[in-house]
């Protein structure tokens, strides 16, 4: 299992939707949080599941529930999560 590291970038698309769910619809928290950790962790256990993204050398995975998606990057020692991206966000 390949450790995770966020970029900045992907923190903040996250916290922004955990804002709007806090705001907008609580009750959702905790379904997200596991979606994103099931997501998580099966790009940890199978790196190349997903499908090749739009950027050369990324990979994206869609999540099982909340269906959005995890843009990274398999390194030798690590998975890069470089973006997530929520249904209706621009890319």
């Amino acid at each position: 299992m390949k450790p995770v590291k966020f970029r900045s970038r992907a923190i903040q698309n996250i916290n922004g939707q955990i804002t709007y769910f806090e705001e907008n619809a609580p009750h959702v928290m905790e379904p997200f949080r596991q979606d994103m950790r099931s997501t998580i962790s099966l790009i940890q256990t199978f790196p190349f599941i997903g499908h090749k993204g739009d950027v050369i050398d990324t990979l994206e995975i869609v999540s099982g529930k909340f269906k959005f998606i995890i843009v990274c990057v398999v390194q030798d020692k690590y998975l890069d999560i470089v973006r997530v991206f929520f249904r209706g966000q621009n890319r």
